[in-house]
């Protein structure tokens, strides 16, 4: 916001303030607002639950959107045996919900499905290895058995199954000094499923040990995948058994893997360490079992024509043209969603009454400004609330909300802002190099929503609308207006 304007705005809300500020709201009001914040709340929906009925968005079933979910169902339905997918979108686009939407569909259709949580087994900000996943892949699948069919497989789950393994097997394992949870050196860890879930511990909290076993399994990663894909197939027979039924289809779904990034101090050895892994992602196939993936979204810029994602895209609010013509389908989805957490009464209590077109201007205001991301759209209503002294709302408290959130986008360096204007200007990434940096810039920029993914045939990129005035000015300061001018980022 320029400072003029800024000034101007800040004496106009003060004196609505001043106006206003013996008209608190009524217990009533007060009562109204608190409900619509947490129906505000940003977390995943579960197909089957009150929330998911009342809340879900199927943002994906208007007219020229591919819906994820289909594709992800028809590869499976149609791979007859085994399949593997990777599933990606950046943070705050709903592959949770989506994923547990896959679930549910799938479930209904006969399928036995598995879900586990890479972050129960993996610390994402250390770099990963072929050992790792291979190990942490049959232990989540072998927890799901346990936890969600309660099925075992000859009273052995896969952590002592492996605890028996490294025992029984020369690999080379370090010196006993490497200690096991509290339970002593690792050549003393016998029996129990206490010594199991102290090997899964100590594989995620431990990185000395976790490099040591890596460096012991370096030569046996082979005979490693043999002994996974036996118990993952060890686990769809006790499936089949269990279930009375030889033809039992069976899907795996790993969630969270994307968020393994590292941490600022080892970003691009775990990049690098993710790029390894996946460049051999042939080793992640599972016998007789469909296995979704979620994987990081810089994939698509690091190993290009290598890895197949299906990527979840921001909802698409304009066009990709000069003008940024408005996209109704978008802006159609986004209103419903608003309605939706509001309440038919809680959108007429806290914006007044509709336009004659059934809108309302103060909701769109901040609709238009969203980026078509869900989490922002919660996060500009839930920053409106919390200013709101009576209702209806005022403009000045939805344009406080409205600087509050996009605050969080600033300051904005220079360097930045030329990369940004570049995309702005180009709808493409302006990504000049594959170096681990540039990628991890780039993802930044897609994870933090300064920057959005859309498809409609064709991929295509722009920034989000909180910032377009930011960069502009930015650039004009600098006085950087050559659009024909190509920057290396």
């Amino acid at each position: 916001m320029p400072v003029i304007v800024g000034i101007r705005w800040m004496m106009s809300y003060a004196v609505a303030s001043r106006e206003t500020k013996l008209m608190s709201l009524s217990g009533e009001d007060s009562l109204l607002l608190g409900t619509i914040y947490q129906r505000l709340d940003d977390k995943p929906l579960k197909p089957g639950e009150e929330a998911y009925r009342e809340f879900y968005q199927p943002v994906y079933s208007a007219p020229g959107c591919e819906d994820p979910v289909n594709l992800m169902h028809r590869h499976i339905k149609w791979s007859p045996v085994t399949s593997l997918q990777m599933f990606s979108g950046f943070s705050g686009s709903g592959k949770t919900t989506e994923l547990l939407r896959l679930k549910q569909r799938l479930e209904d259709e006969g399928y036995i499905v598995l879900y586990a949580d890479a972050l129960n087994y993996l610390n994402p900000a250390e770099k990963i290895d072929i050992t790792d996943l291979l190990i942490v892949l049959a232990g989540a699948y072998s927890d799901a058995l346990e936890h969600e069919l309660k099925i075992d497989i000859a009273g052995e789950n896969y952590w002592e199954r492996l605890k028996n393994y490294l025992l029984n097997t020369d690999v080379g394992m370090p010196d006993p000094t490497v200690k096991m949870g509290v339970n002593g050196p690792l050549s003393y860890v016998v029996g129990g499923l206490k010594a199991g879930l102290d090997l899964k511990l100590t594989l995620k909290t431990t990185p000395s040990f976790r490099e040591k076993l890596q460096q012991a399994m370096a030569n046996r990663i082979g005979e490693l995948k043999n002994q996974v894909d036996k118990f993952i197939e060890d686990g769809v027979k006790a499936i089949r058994k269990a279930r009375d039924d030889d033809n039992a289809r069976v899907v795996f779904i790993f969630d969270s893997l994307e968020q393994i990034r590292g941490s600022l101090f080892n970003e691009q050895e775990v990049i690098r360490s993710v790029e390894r892994l996946f460049t051999n992602h042939l080793m992640l196939h599972l016998p007789y079992v469909h296995a979704v993936y979620t994987v990081p979204p810089w994939l698509k810029f690091a190993l290009p024509n290598t890895v197949k994602l299906v990527l979840l895209p921001s909802i698409r609010q304009w066009d990709n043209d000069g003008a940024r013509s408005r996209c109704d389908n978008g802006w159609d989805a986004l209103r419903s969603l608003a309605r939706k957490r509001f309440g038919e009464g809680g959108c007429k209590r806290v914006f007044g009454e509709p336009d004659a077109e059934g809108h309302f201007p103060l909701a769109d205001k901040i609709i238009g400004l969203c980026g078509g991301h869900f989490r922002d759209l919660l996060l500009l209503f839930r920053e409106m609330l919390t200013r709101v002294e009576f209702l209806p709302v005022s403009e000045e408290v939805v344009d406080a909300a409205i600087v509050a959130v996009r605050r969080q986008f600033l300051p904005i360096p220079v360097e930045n802002a030329r990369w940004l204007h570049q995309i702005a200007r180009l709808r493409q990434t302006a990504l000049m190099t594959d170096r681990p940096e540039d990628v991890n810039r780039l993802t930044r920029f897609l994870d933090t929503h300064f920057v959005l993914y859309f498809t409609n045939g064709e991929d295509w990129y722009d920034i989000h609308p909180l910032i377009r005035e930011e960069v502009e000015a930015i650039i004009e300061q600098h006085g950087e207006r050559d659009d024909a001018r190509s920057i290396e980022p």
